[in-house]
């Protein structure tokens, strides 16, 4: 699809976004001339209200995704390792971002990539990440599959041209959105990933173990803990051992189970819960 047409379907996804009056059925119309402008393959808008988990209010998913793995696990807790949202929490940061901007170095080997990534054949992400002034985050997520090319610098500088009308256009919907109250989970979550295995750990095995979770490499640990790359690889066997895994993977899968056993209100270490 050439510029010209591109525009075109643009302006006719935001003329059905004003005749929708902003409604949810509206935030479909946007995704869909998003990813049509970007040449993006699927797509999901994603809303971190403050203190609560996130909720996925909107999916164009390919027949061959997984709504399981793309939505279920990563609202269960897979998304406080969400590079995207570590970015827009710990930074407070908005705006278009690739994955290759947020990732951490060795992110391409972590089991986080492994699970949202690779096995659902994607090869690049290009995320928008929007904050409010009551706290909370939305993120528009648009993906590329395996045979496609990667979002290029021309995609960022285009979205970023429209960042500022998709956000007015979400502080619209928003608006028109009836919040009801949900659990207040987020911040006990976050302090699961906090204290998860320091029932067990030294401190210092623990600040590793936070650290492979989010995917950095036994490089850039080592450095970031001024240890050898040696020091860090006998560390992580004696984590892994203390917490009877065996790859990074089974401690991915550890620590979402744990989030699962874990009681409302809690806020020691979830392995605990875990029988």
């Amino acid at each position: 699809m050439n510029s010209s047409s591109k525009l075109i379907n643009w302006h006719e996804s935001l003329a059905m976004v004003i005749a929708k009056d902003f409604s949810s059925e509206a935030i479909a119309e946007l995704l869909k001339g998003i990813e049509n402008l970007v040449n993006g393959s699927s797509g999901l808008v994603t809303i971190f209200e403050h203190s609560q988990p996130p909720q996925t209010s909107h999916h164009r998913l390919l027949a061959n995704e997984d709504p399981q793995y793309q939505i279920d696990t990563y609202d269960a807790g897979a998304y406080l390792l969400d590079p995207f949202y570590r970015k827009a929490l710990d930074e407070r940061v908005e705006g278009p971002f690739t994955v290759n901007c947020v990732g951490p170095e060795g992110f391409e080997d972590s089991e986080y990539y492994d699970l949202f990534y690779k096995k659902l054949g994607f090869i690049d992400e290009m995320c928008l990440l929007f904050q409010f002034e009551d706290k909370a985050i939305v993120s528009v997520s648009m993906v590329k599959h395996a045979g496609e090319s990667p979002f290029s610098k021309a995609d960022l500088k285009q979205v970023a041209i429209i960042f500022p009308l998709i956000k007015s256009i979400l502080i619209r919907w928003r608006k028109n959105i009836t919040k009801t109250k949900a659990p207040n989970l987020e911040w006990q979550l976050d302090n699961a990933l906090v204290n998860f295995g320091n029932s067990i750990l030294t401190p210092r095995e623990s600040k590793i173990l936070h650290l492979v979770l989010h995917g950095y490499s036994i490089k850039h640990i080592a450095e970031k803990l001024t240890n050898s790359v040696e020091t860090i690889k006998h560390h992580r066997k004696k984590i892994y051992n203390k917490l009877d895994v065996s790859s990074q993977s089974e401690l991915f899968y550890l620590f979402i189970a744990s989030l699962k056993a874990m009681p409302e209100g809690a806020i020691v270490d979830p392995l605990t819960f875990l029988k």
